[in-house]
């Protein structure tokens, strides 16, 4: 029960690496708040976790709206009375697969951009503001091996240039918050998870699945371990940071990438 008496927000919950983070949190105790736009998905999940024995409440907010972040900080607080963790996962490269930079319109950089990095940036101004009087906190951002830049097919990445750019800031923007809010006792580290193969239904697994079974196999034997992770091998190593089992660890990137 590592998180017992901690309560956690995980943004883009509804699917994928999030949904396994809630379940990992859930299982060690933590009190939850699941927030994705998908309504019903996330809906869903909740009922899960509540079967599950996990005092949960879902809300729906969009990550690129400050106001909808904002009041997501404020439903966590009237309900648990505290946030102790916030996990930046929301994010995602977009269903259509662009290579060569003058394919990728303004419109689409500036939507992954929104997405994967003010995205994170803002849920985490509206969470410090509660945590500093804590002087307690931990912020786990998920970034991604694209952020080193990624080459082959498209199958299992979207509009990766943004993408790339998107997440390699998160990465920045980890390493400059650690700093800043080291004397506020509040820890920010982030994810790089490389090929992670989410559940039926999810848009990675969809993306993953529409390859023929000749890129599968050079996909999975480009990767040291050869094979694709799970979201449940992601979700230990967020669960790792984001509890007491990490207390000197803050400003690091935990690639999660089977050795890619």
């Amino acid at each position: 029960m590592r998180l017992q008496n901690k309560v956690a927000i995980i943004t883009g919950a509804a699917q994928g690496i999030g949904r396994s983070i809630a379940f990992a949190f859930a299982y060690e105790g933590a009190e939850l708040l699941v927030t994705d736009v998908q309504e019903d998905k996330i809906i869903a999940l909740s009922e899960e976790l509540k079967i599950s024995g996990a005092r949960v409440v879902p809300y729906i907010a969009d990550v690129t709206r400050k106001s909808d972040v904002e009041s997501m900080a404020r439903e966590c607080i009237a309900e648990f009375g505290k946030i102790d963790i916030l996990v930046n996962n929301a994010g995602g490269s977009g269903n259509i697969g662009i290579k060569d930079i003058e394919d990728v319109t303004e419109q689409i950089w500036l939507d992954q951009i929104a997405l994967n990095l003010n995205g994170a940036f803002l849920s985490s101004q509206a969470v410090v503001p509660y945590m500093k009087p804590n002087n307690a906190g931990r912020i786990v951002n998920i970034s991604s091996y694209t952020s080193e830049g990624s080459f082959g097919p498209l199958g299992t990445s979207g509009a990766r240039l943004p993408y790339a750019a998107a997440k390699a800031g998160i990465l920045g923007m980890t390493k400059q918050l650690a700093k800043d809010l080291g004397p506020d006792g509040i820890y920010v580290n982030a994810i790089m998870p490389g090929l992670i193969v989410t559940e039926l239904g999810a848009r990675v697994r969809g993306r993953y699945d529409m390859l023929d079974d000749n890129t599968k196999k050079r996909i999975d034997e480009a990767i040291p371990l050869g094979r694709a992770g799970s979201p449940e091998e992601v979700a230990k190593a967020v669960l790792f940071l984001a509890s007491e089992d990490a207390s000197y660890i803050t400003g690091a990137i935990l690639e999660v990438t089977g050795g890619s």
